[in-house]
């Protein structure tokens, strides 16, 4: 008889182990199935990333109309600081431009997520890419949205070792990698958050980010460019021209102008085309990125400064 008892207590043990197993699964599956049916539907944010990536993967060298095509990449400060309509009018008829803006983004991310582009079939004639020289140096990542939608699955190992990641860290991409829900939950809170508080923007010009020193001016020009010769290489095997940019910021320095006259001797284009602190502070919405009348003006000088090097074949 204990035996009897003791048999349907562990047979009501796996029942329920199992029956929490299955509801996680199941759990699981619902968030991964509306993650990848309805988050593109909802967030605008999301929205605009998906159209422009799919614009960037149609592009060949040249447009049927004989434009050659040009691929803008960056983040916020991209986003914030390019008008792509008002681009595209600049830059035509001679040029096609395409801009690929997303939030949250550094170099890794982007070397990453141009590999993946170009894997995936996008062959713009000139890649152009957007950061700040901290940007240009960072060792950072986007976390789960870059490992789902920016990072290529056989690129983990490197991405381990050039983001300088625990083990802990790269499994999460790996699964991030696979998985929309795990890849878009930062995207989804942001998301939530904007819905539940529309103002939140306004707030953040009141939380600043205290930024650490950057290394001495020598030290950032030499990282960087090591990295633009990483990232030209890669374009330069998959048919495209490298043009790195400057955006706008406040500060003023010479590192910008002293890593363009670094960079021309070594044969990589590098525009500054708004130099730092040139532009007020009445033309940044919250000190960072720029206001519609900034966004105005800095795209009519990259409009500008890219004719030159675009027309050097």
């Amino acid at each position: 008889m204990p035996s009897s008892t003791s048999a349907s207590k562990r047979l009501n043990a796996t029942q329920g182990i199992g029956l929490l197993l299955a509801s996680l699964i199941i759990y699981c599956g619902v968030l991964e199935v509306v993650t990848r049916a309805d988050f593109t539907r909802i967030s605008r944010v999301q929205i605009r990333i998906e159209r422009d990536k799919l614009a960037a993967l149609t592009l060949l060298p040249n447009t049927g109309d004989g434009a050659r095509t040009v691929l803008v990449v960056g983040n916020s400060l991209l986003v914030h600081g390019v008008e792509p309509d008002q681009l595209h009018q600049e830059m035509a008829p001679k040029y096609y431009s395409a801009v690929l803006g997303i939030e949250n983004t550094q170099y890794l991310d982007w070397y990453f997520g141009l590999r993946r582009l170009f894997a995936e079939g996008s062959r713009p004639a000139t890649l152009v890419l957007c950061l700040t020289a901290r940007q240009l140096t960072s060792h950072g990542i986007n976390g789960e949205y870059f490992a789902h939608y920016m990072m290529q699955e056989r690129d983990i190992v490197a991405v381990k070792r050039e983001a300088q990641l625990d083990n802990t860290m790269a499994s999460n991409l790996f699964f991030a990698n696979w998985s929309a829900w795990l890849g878009s939950r930062s995207m989804i809170r942001n998301w939530l958050l904007g819905e539940l508080m529309p103002s939140v923007e306004k707030l953040t010009a009141y939380l600043p980010e205290k930024a650490p020193p950057l290394p001495p001016d020598e030290v950032v020009t030499q990282q960087s460019l090591a990295r633009l010769h990483e990232i030209q290489e890669l374009c330069r095997n998959n048919g495209a021209r490298f043009i790195f940019v400057f955006p706008p910021v406040r500060g003023g320095n010479d590192l910008q102008e002293n890593l363009r006259s670094a960079a021309a001797s070594s044969g990589i284009v590098v525009l500054v085309p708004v130099r730092g602190g040139e532009m007020p502070a009445s033309y940044f919405s919250d000190g960072f990125h720029l206001n519609t009348q900034g966004a105005a003006i800095f795209t009519e000088k990259l409009g500008f400064e890219l004719a030159q090097p675009l027309s050097q074949n």
